[in-house]
């Protein structure tokens, strides 16, 4: 005999929740895989980390900055204008700090999110931000901040979005890493 109704929809209900976080951790790998390609395969290392940038927004976020001053003299900038000031805001939160800020009122991100940035983030029209050093092996290369409107796709940056950006970082800080030692160019500390 087949089993009552809520036993079959909750059936279906895992097996949907299971689908979706397969299709999310391929689109995961895919959106790495384009990010490292991107890296690699730019025919001029000013075009990297403009391309990078580019391949973020709207993908992974609304709007994104990056700092590589080893690499480029000004911030590259995706953003939209309305996000203009968030960006400027969330680069300024943590203008001295050299730890990763993350503003978000995901379940997830509670524990590492100050109310007040998050109310502040609010008042700028932006729903969650991540300001990250770019650090390779010791060589410090800038920022990335990404932040997420209101009406972003992925919602509120979550723990599996932290470590997405947090990967997409870690390969721009590689590459500033690398473009500062073939440059023969002094370190920023």
């Amino acid at each position: 005999m087949p089993g009552n109704g809520s036993e079959t929809t909750e059936n279906w209900n895992t097996a949907l929740r299971y689908i979706a976080g397969r299709k999310a951790a391929e689109e995961a790998l895919g959106f790495l895989a384009h990010i490292t390609a991107t890296v690699q395969r730019a025919a001029d290392i000013e075009e990297v980390v403009p391309a990078v940038a580019k391949a973020c927004v709207p993908f992974l976020g609304s709007a994104l900055s990056l700092g590589t001053l080893a690499t480029h003299s000004r911030l590259v900038v995706q953003s939209p204008a309305e996000f203009s000031t968030a960006l400027e805001g969330v680069r300024s939160l943590a203008e001295d700090r050299d730890e990763p800020l993350v503003i978000s009122g995901h379940e997830g991100m509670a524990g590492q999110t100050d109310p007040g940035h998050l109310d502040l983030l609010r008042q700028w029209k932006a729903e969650s931000a991540v300001r990250l050093p770019l650090v390779y092996r010791g060589v410090r290369g800038g920022h990335l901040v990404l932040l997420r409107g209101p009406k972003h796709r992925r919602g509120q940056i979550g723990p599996a979005d932290l470590a997405l950006v947090s990967e997409v970082a870690d390969r721009v800080a590689a590459f500033n890493a690398f473009a500062t030692q073939l440059a023969g160019a002094d370190v920023p500390r």
